[in-house]
């Protein structure tokens, strides 16, 4: 993890506000000599200029080499001030990687993005993989480090870790995929037709059809946003214990304030589903909480670090949310206040 930690001092929290491409383009060459590469024995190579044609030539920001496969991977370098989530700035990398027919390519600028062919998913360009924020302690960091570690580099690892990202993404798919099915009118028919074959045996069909004249069988979408351990314990019939708030002081302290008020804004229903939205976002938890990272994420959101996030789960409209932990009390740096306006907001309606 030092090794992460060292790379972000070197690519953030060092950083000039005003530091432009060329000099960041320099802290991306150190920070790939700090993972073993090197630039003196040419496995970094910079703005290498690469004949198109007659008249046509490509310069990519950084080319990652080794003497034994040739070239590697590419690296485009944004300045950090600019937000990579661009779609130019990926279209300018599926083009090196095209016409250099590299299947490998990473963009850093704010934060860091891993780009592989898309032939290994069976789509066309290329697919983002993993995102990495520069956040100290980060086991997304820790896992760029494995990855790109000149004495580790293996393209068969990065290919796996690709298809356990691909597997995460295809499960919230079928997960979106059965609900959606079991909404369905053409699903509700058959729910009824299978009581109705069930119960023939037992009563009359004439009977079974008029009672089913007064009733309405429906599966339908839960509005209500309930707390994962709740929604167990409604399925299992068992007792989950929950923590004890209680404080000598009666002052909660703000990380045990925040998880006990969500708790009732979520029991009562009194977040929407529009600021359920908000609150995944790391600009609105910025204004809102003045806190770094997003107030809510799911498990597969780019967001989300185990340190980072409580392990109490939420079951919010079908999928599984954490609440961030990362919340102070101090005189350089309370976030009370921000979540007391916020939470007297919610209760208002907002």
């Amino acid at each position: 993890m030092e090794k992460w930690n060292e790379l972000c001092y070197i690519l953030s929290e060092n950083l000039p506000s005003n530091m432009n491409e060329q000099l960041f383009e320099l802290k991306v060459v150190q920070a790939f000599e700090k993972l073993g590469w090197s630039e003196f024995n040419n496995e970094i190579v910079v703005r290498e200029s690469i004949q198109l044609g007659a008249s046509n030539r490509i310069s990519p920001d950084l080319l990652l080499k080794s003497k034994e496969k040739g070239n590697l991977f590419i690296v485009e370098v944004k300045k950090p001030s600019v937000e990579i989530d661009n779609s130019t700035f990926k279209g300018q990398l599926s083009s090196y990687m095209g016409i250099m027919r590299l299947e490998l390519g990473i963009l850093i600028g704010n934060k860091i993005q891993i780009f592989l062919d898309g032939k290994f998913f069976n789509k066309d360009g290329i697919v983002l993989i993993d995102e990495i924020e520069f956040r100290r302690d980060s086991e997304r960091g820790l896992k760029f480090v494995q990855l790109f570690n000149k004495e580790t580099y293996n393209k068969e690892n990065i290919e796996k870790h690709a298809q356990e990202k691909v597997k995460q993404l295809k499960e919230i798919e079928n997960f979106k995929q059965l609900k959606s099915e079991l909404l369905s009118e053409s699903y509700n028919e058959e729910i009824i037709d299978y009581l109705k074959t069930k119960l023939i045996d037992q009563y009359d069909e004439k009977i079974i059809e008029k009672v089913f004249e007064v009733l309405e069988i429906k599966i339908e979408s839960k509005n209500k946003i309930v707390p994962v351990e709740n929604f167990t314990k409604r399925i299992t019939k068992k007792y989950i214990s929950r923590e004890n708030f209680n404080e000598p002081n009666g002052r909660l302290p703000i990380g045990k304030y925040v998880r006990k008020t969500f708790g009732e804004l979520v029991r009562d229903n009194l977040i929407s589903r529009s600021e359920i939205d908000r609150l995944q976002r790391s600009d609105y938890s910025k204004r809102a909480f003045d806190i770094q990272f997003p107030f809510l994420a799911k498990e597969n959101s780019p967001y989300y670090e185990r340190v980072r996030y409580w392990k109490n789960q939420y079951f919010i409209n079908g999928e599984i949310y954490f609440v961030t932990s990362q919340w102070y009390e101090v005189p350089a740096n309370n976030d009370r206040p921000f979540y007391e306006g916020w939470l007297r907001k919610m209760k208002k309606g907002n």
